[in-house]
């Protein structure tokens, strides 16, 4: 098979990487960059540094809720990921949407994982800049992060001087990450929201957060059969139909509760229908493992 293929030599590169998690590439100090939109500036964003001068010469409130976004490996701020989440936030409300573009360290996987800890502390420098230099309240925080990025997203949280409430995972990366010391972990945020679309596959395995959801059993996607990529996508198509579905009526993500990792895997959860996946608002005092079907096309959702 072509993916066992790929999987066995992505497996072997990812040997000699794992043998030290900071040996990453030298990013220099404008190689990560925040990208801030708004319903003013909904497609054309301000391109910010983290320093006081920088976010204080831009458009950002301490009046609107703040939503950091965080990409993949392969991808930079102007690839599908943003192009499906920003849109979904904005079309919702008017938050401080901050994009980050960390593409300079995050052409190949390898590299990607190499750089993912300064990436992620150099996310968590602009957020404490946010919380000690311009007052902003944590409580309104949220970090979406997709493979990589929601690896990232953790580290982030991690590093953060007030803990942060919420951390939407999407398909969290798997290889590399097993023992990694910046695993991302329930501990992270108040609330740490994991979905799995490649579970096992590309993406992690077990469950990480506070909640998970298995969609379809949480390896393959209905719609893509064995299409490994298109399940990664539906992460983020998923997390993006969630939220839109405020504004045009459609359905929600609703998890069935599960005993555990291998009733999720297997659809035979048989538990309370308590919990749904996504959406705008923080969640707290919330636990478990879940799964939910969904469509093979638009609109995803079964409600």
């Amino acid at each position: 098979m072509v993916i066992e293929g790929k999987m066995n030599a992505l497996l072997s590169v990812l040997v000699v990487c794992s043998l030290g998690w900071a040996s990453g590439y030298n990013l220099g100090p404008t190689d990560v960059v925040f990208h801030f939109y708004s319903q003013s500036n909904p497609t054309t964003s301000q391109v910010l540094l983290p320093s006081v001068s920088s976010i204080s010469a831009s458009s950002f409130s301490n009046n609107r809720r703040t939503v950091f976004t965080i990409h993949n490996h392969g991808e930079s701020v102007a690839g599908n990921f943003n192009a499906f989440v920003v849109p979904a936030h904005l079309s919702v409300e008017d938050v401080n949407l901050i994009a980050v573009d960390w593409s300079v360290g995050a052409s190949a996987y390898v590299e990607g994982l190499a750089n993912a800890p300064e990436v992620g502390e150099r996310v968590a420098t602009f957020i404490n800049l946010l919380l000690t230099n311009f007052n902003s309240n944590e409580e309104t925080f949220r970090i979406v992060g997709v493979g990589l990025g929601a690896q990232i997203a953790g580290i982030a949280a991690k590093n953060s001087v007030r803990p942060l409430p919420h951390i939407i995972g999407l398909d969290p990366s798997l290889f590399g990450w097993t023992h990694h010391p910046d695993l991302l972990n329930a501990d992270d945020a108040g609330v740490v929201e994991v979905l799995h679309t490649t579970s096992g596959v590309l993406g992690y395995d077990y469950p990480l957060g506070d909640l998970d959801f298995y969609p379809n059993g949480g390896a393959y996607q209905n719609g893509c059969f064995v299409d490994v990529a298109c399940s990664h996508i539906y992460s983020y198509a998923f997390y993006s139909e969630s939220i839109t579905r405020e504004v045009n009526g459609g359905n929600e993500f609703i998890g069935t509760e599960c005993e555990d990792y291998e009733s999720a895997r297997a659809l035979s959860c048989e538990g309370e229908r308590d919990i749904s996946f996504g959406g705008t608002e923080p969640k707290t005092n919330v636990s478990g493992i879940y799964t939910f079907l969904t469509n093979p096309t638009v609109p995803f959702a079964q409600g």
